[in-house]
């Protein structure tokens, strides 16, 4: 008779243990998931934030406008009209005297592509007063600020709608 005998064979492997340090594929897979999802939800409100800004900064500086040509209408003493252009969305101020020889403040702005403007001029006179009137800024999905300046005590408003 044979006597066999069966050798054991011990293959060393290396494997995960507690403690180890490393991720598993499918960690790295859901982590990556994750941030591509967060980063895509942040690029998404950064263009609707910056469309906000745009109209709010647009119509505070319709404000500046009024206020300058208030100011220059009544330390020149000469009517100073703000001159509104829908066709162009653009707005100026426009003094009404040959007197007024600063051209670099009376310069066009035009607004920003997507946004529009729309309103009356408003003509102010050297005593403080003028005509009063509405100036609307509108973006191209519909929301809007109103900027009102009162004829009666020249306070300027303005409306988030």
């Amino acid at each position: 008779m044979v006597l066999m005998v069966h050798q054991e064979v011990r293959v060393r492997t290396r494997t995960l243990q507690v403690g180890n340090k490393g991720f598993t594929l499918i960690e790295l897979i859901i982590v990556s998931t994750l941030i591509v999802l967060f980063l895509s939800i942040v690029l998404i409100n950064t263009g609707r934030i910056y469309d906000s800004l745009l109209l709010r900064e647009s119509s505070f500086g319709v404000v500046k406008i009024i206020n300058r040509a208030r100011a220059i209408s009544m330390t020149q003493r000469i009517p100073v009209r703000l001159r509104i252009d829908s066709d162009t969305n653009s707005y100026w101020i426009e003094p009404i005297s040959e007197r007024f020889t600063d051209k670099s403040l009376t310069k066009r702005i035009i607004l920003k592509e997507g946004l529009k403007i729309e309103g009356d001029d408003i003509l102010f006179s050297p005593f403080g007063s003028n005509t009063g009137g509405i100036i609307k800024i509108i973006d191209r999905k519909g929301r809007y600020y109103i900027v009102s300046i009162d004829s009666r005590n020249s306070k300027v408003k303005v409306e988030k709608h």
